[in-house]
């Protein structure tokens, strides 16, 4: 969620807080991407089901670098944690799935949402922070090219007291992590027929070169 070193001690303890569970919310986003995203993109996808029990996908994780990594990635149900942060691309997992999936697929969408904690008012050592959500809509060619992205950010309602840059109170950080992912589905709904038609005419960009 952060890449301050004074947060560090903060991760750690959340990760052995088993109430701090982000795969139902992880789960949310990729049943909205799939229900309510993916029909109003300008062709079709695969469904969950032909790509997560294909032959060889789970032996995809074997090509990535954090798929047996709980600490740094939370998979929605059934799916292997494909990389595809700009620096860090999975691109070997990448064009292995078209081997994998087949069906005549053109393109691989990545999906993922990812959250960080930042200052959000306060003066001094006294700060309150609050928590970005992030989602990333990536999608790959052939040859492990992107060739499509969409990423949209939301805030937390809510926020919480920092003392010398420290939280105070980490029990509140799940609720936030929830509302602000609740907020980036509510701008997706607002702002994905805007992105979808910048989309189509990178694609028909794309078809014609």
């Amino acid at each position: 969620m952060s890449d301050n070193p004074l947060d560090t001690k903060i991760y750690e303890k959340l990760m052995k807080d088993t109430a701090f569970n982000l795969t139902p919310i992880v789960n949310k986003f990729d049943k909205a991407i799939r229900e309510k995203f993916i029909p109003q993109f300008p062709f079709s996808f695969l469904s969950k089901d032909e790509v997560i029990n294909a032959p060889g996908y789970a032996d995809l994780k074997n090509l990535t670098r954090w798929a047996k990594d709980t600490w740094y990635t939370t998979p929605a149900d059934g799916y292997v944690p494909i990389a595809a942060f700009g620096i860090t691309d999975d691109t070997d997992a990448i064009k292995k799935s078209f081997e994998v999936v087949q069906n005549g697929v053109d393109g691989v969408m990545i999906a993922y949402v990812n959250f960080n904690i930042y200052d959000g008012g306060g003066f001094g050592p006294m700060a309150k922070k609050k928590i970005y959500a992030y989602v990333n809509l990536k999608i790959f060619n052939k040859d492990g090219k992107r060739i499509f992205k969409l990423k949209e950010r939301a805030s937390s309602d809510e926020g919480v007291l920092a003392v010398g840059g420290i939280i105070t109170d980490l029990g509140k950080l799940k609720p936030m992590i929830e509302s602000s992912a609740n907020n980036l589905l509510k701008d997706m709904d607002s702002k994905l027929a805007k992105s979808l038609a910048k989309m189509a005419k990178q694609m028909d960009k794309y078809n014609s070169d």
